[in-house]
């Protein structure tokens, strides 16, 4: 999709443009999220999570929403964004009663696990605000909605979707994840509570600016969301520092979303003040941070996950062992080569360059899954042997 917006010259918010925006961060993301959560409520909580299989059986009605949302943006049927809209917002509610009864057990178990219990309450609300807001933009583009909805509507539901979501949720599960990744803790645990608590303040004081058009109460917010969040990176940046994992790719992508972390946020704050680079920071922030966070689990956790399913429960197996350096490295590459493209790209209005994203994002992707392939192989020949 972004080869062919790049093909089209298509680089400002046009309805195909939204549509990858969306399945970006609903498709790929979101939905990664959502899969991961089913796991990490119930064992950072130590609770059971209650109504498993509704919560699991709404994942695939979430992607037909996400399906049909981005086929309409697609298609440019403004008429068709509600149903997708719609179906997304239902399931999203039928997943998030089990993961609701489930923190809300957490809280009356011990002071950790009360609260990891409302971190996680805080981000899934920002989730299902975020998707209300989605729902209603769309129904009031089919239908002619109020025209401060329609206005003021869009920053205010990426705001929740982007710093209440995604950003604020990555933060908080890295507080566990990050640990086997580098095998180096954290020296500072403050600094996960006060990251993820300005950045979901800065946020609120960012939606309250939007929803009343004051300039300071925005600024005072997009402030404060940036210092929670150089904080954090701040914090990651001495983990990496100390890290005695030798497994080095993991690392090397959770270093680089740091990194894109910054960039965007400098983005963000110059579009604010008028800069005309809000693309290139929603295109950034996507795929360069949260993108590369993902991919930093990927490489560990996930090809850990792997080993385990082929092997049993109690394999041990490391990721190098199984992974291909030369394929972690490329596919490293590639991606940081992709952000930064496609960054510049949106930022100065080449359309050159973002044919050059799309295809390092493509040679990234190819890399990673002949990778993922490669530990699957491995596993299993480990496994017989």
């Amino acid at each position: 999709m972004l080869l062919i917006a790049a093909q089209h010259s298509e680089l400002g918010m046009s309805l195909f443009a939204l549509g990858w925006i969306h399945l970006v961060a609903l498709g790929w993301l979101t939905m990664t999220a959502l899969s991961v959560l089913i796991h990490v409520i119930p064992t950072f909580t130590e609770t059971t999570l209650r109504g498993e299989r509704i919560a699991r059986s709404s994942l695939g009605l979430y992607a037909a929403g996400v399906f049909a949302l981005v086929a309409a943006f697609c298609a440019g049927s403004v008429a068709a964004l509600p149903l997708g809209a719609t179906v997304i917002s239902l399931a999203l509610v039928s997943y998030l009663v089990p993961c609701a009864l489930t923190l809300a057990g957490a809280l009356s178990q011990t002071r950790v696990q009360a609260a990891i219990g409302r971190a996680l309450g805080v981000t899934l609300t920002s989730l299902i605000t975020a998707a209300f807001l989605g729902a209603a933009l769309a129904w009031g583009l089919a239908r002619g909605g109020s025209p401060m909805l329609l206005s003021r509507g869009p920053a205010i539901h990426a705001s929740f979707g982007m710093i209440g979501w995604l950003t604020v949720l990555v933060m908080g599960v890295s507080t566990r994840t990050v640990r086997p990744i580098t095998g180096s803790p954290s020296p500072r645990r403050w600094t996960h509570i006060a990251a993820g608590s300005g950045a979901i303040v800065g946020m609120l004081l960012l939606v309250a600016g939007l929803s009343f058009a004051e300039r300071i109460v925005q600024w005072t917010g997009a402030i404060v969301v940036a210092l929670a969040t150089m904080t954090y990176v701040g914090d990651l940046a001495v983990v990496l520092r100390r890290a005695t994992v030798t497994h080095r790719p993991p690392q090397a992508f959770l270093a680089a979303g740091a990194l894109w972390l910054v960039v965007g946020l400098a983005l963000s704050l110059g579009s604010l003040a008028g800069a005309g680079v809000g693309r290139a920071a929603i295109y950034v922030l996507l795929v360069g941070w949260v993108g590369q966070i993902v991919n930093a689990h990927i490489h560990h956790i996930g090809i850990r996950l792997i080993a385990t399913m082929v092997r049993g429960e109690d394999d041990e197996t490391e990721p190098a062992e199984l992974l291909s350096s030369r394929l972690s490295w490329t596919c490293f590459a590639f991606f940081q080569a992709a952000v930064a493209a496609g960054g510049v790209a949106l930022a100065f209005g080449r359309p050159a360059l973002l044919s050059i994203a799309a295809l390092c994002g493509l040679a990234g992707w190819t890399a990673q899954l002949g990778n993922i392939a490669t530990s699957v192989r491995r596993a299993r020949s480990v496994g017989t042997a």
